[in-house]
């Protein structure tokens, strides 16, 4: 049988990318309305004008049209007072574009933290996975909030990708946390899986990411590091908010004794999950340590709205590579579609089912019933079935903190195991794309939620 090319198949991946592209491009067109307001990125382009014209009150405004407070750090608001003399539409465009075109720089990277070669099966097998993960729903919200996602997640798998002997490997993720604090849970990963170097080159750009906020806007950072960083919302047992927290706030009622559920609940899952993290990363299997790191923080952090889980991305090239058999590589990958995935469901004006409304494009999170904006707490009255539906973003990160040979841990997210020889090129073939290659010694939207941006 002839073995197809890799110049063959990569020009597949992109026809294939460019029509997943176009396609989310034709449904911005339709609706607008739905899938074209970025109230995230009026908040970023407000904070930046902020900074330039009142700086002292920057966390004490209400910005863009859906006036939210600014929560990002004062690094951040620096970054994005450089632009802020762009118009809207500019940086509506503009940061679209480059979420979109990270897409596949992300999966080639992730390929490569899975042991692939560079070349263009690597290439191809990118844009392949990069066409899936734009479908997907953190990946659409992003887009849709007009979020810094994945803007953050190349940073940090950038960084984590560079060999160990680079000088300047820690940057990435110390600029990633200095912007949004979520990062920074890869610093005591880099430290404990013995790259000290590199964890410490993080913690001083971090530290030099500080030191420039409360040089240039003294007031803000002493507002923010004083007190704005502590506050997780008023709405953080919204739906929306997919970590531990937020699922003991809806089981609780927000009640009295939630936060120290909280913390407990925090620490055991930080511990446990940086230990398979680091474990996983000792024994080679650096995509793995990676995504299970990026789990623990999502799941720890006090607010994980559900399109900060960008790591989905990683995941999925974890899943098409990890295990050793074809079957539980291909499970593993629908059931990260699956549960993930961006589907055309009737979803009602005020969440939930509703088998009137227009079949359009949603993440399955929203068949669980809430009010968007509206204050009464419907996700206090669920039950049954919509108690799972609604939290169900916690449950496959929650098993990167088991045990790293619980089966069903080893079928979703390919524990420990290097991938056979597969039939089908596009999940790691033989000659295929992304083949199978020696590993280095270097390591190489209705219903908009009333929160915070961010």
């Amino acid at each position: 049988m002839t073995r197809i090319r890799p110049a063959t198949w990569l020009m597949a991946a992109v026809a294939l990318f460019l029509l997943a592209v176009a396609g989310y491009a034709l449904l911005v067109h339709a609706s607008p309305q739905y899938y074209w307001t970025q109230i995230d990125t009026a908040v970023y382009r407000d904070g930046g004008i902020a900074v330039r014209n009142q700086p002292a009150m920057l966390y004490a405004l209400e910005l863009g049209p859906a006036k939210l407070p600014f929560t990002y750090t004062p690094f951040a608001a620096l970054l994005f007072a450089a632009g802020s003399g762009a118009s809207f539409a500019t940086w509506q465009v503009g940061l679209a574009v480059l979420t979109i075109g990270l897409l596949p720089v992300v999966a080639y990277l992730s390929l490569g933290l899975a042991g692939r070669p560079a070349g263009l099966a690597r290439a191809a097998a990118a844009f392949a996975i990069a066409a899936v993960g734009l479908w997907l729903e953190p990946v659409a919200m992003t887009l849709f909030f007009g979020q810094i996602n994945l803007v953050l997640l190349a940073l940090v798998v950038g960084d984590l990708a560079l060999p160990d002997r680079i000088k300047g490997k820690g940057i990435g993720i110390g600029l990633a946390a200095g912007i949004k604090l979520t990062p920074l849970i890869f610093i005591p990963y880099l430290l404990l899986t013995r790259r000290v170097k590199a964890a410490a080159v993080s913690a001083l750009t971090f530290a030099v990411t500080v030191g420039l906020g409360f040089a240039l806007l003294p007031h803000a950072s002493a507002v923010y590091w004083g007190g704005t960083i502590t506050r997780p919302g008023r709405n953080a047992f919204h739906l929306d908010n997919q970590s531990l927290n937020g699922v003991i706030l809806r089981l609780t009622h927000a009640g009295p004794d939630a936060h120290a559920y909280w913390l407990v609940a925090a620490v055991v899952v930080g511990i446990s999950g940086l230990a398979i993290s680091i474990l996983a990363s000792r024994r080679g299997h650096e995509l793995l340590g990676l995504v299970a790191c990026a789990a623990t923080g999502l799941l720890v952090s006090p607010v994980t709205w559900s399109h900060h889980y960008v790591y989905v991305v990683p995941a999925l090239v974890l899943v098409a590579n990890g295990p050793r058999r074809l079957g539980y590589r291909i499970l593993g990958a629908a059931l990260v579609v699956g549960l993930f995935g961006w589907w055309p469901v009737p979803i009602g004006n005020q969440g939930g089912y509703d088998p009137k409304a227009q079949l359009l494009p949603h993440g399955l999170l929203l068949l669980a019933p809430n009010r968007g904006n509206n204050p009464a707490a419907v996700e206090f009255t669920w039950r049954g079935l919509d108690l799972i539906v609604g939290n169900y973003y916690v449950l496959p990160c929650s098993c990167l903190s088991r045990p790293p040979h619980a089966p069903w841990c080893s079928i979703l997210f390919g524990v420990a195991s290097r991938p056979e020889v597969s039939t089908m090129p596009w999940i790691c073939a033989k000659g295929g794309i992304g083949a199978t290659a020696s590993r280095s010694k270097s390591r190489a939207p209705d219903a908009l939620p009333d929160r915070r941006a961010g």
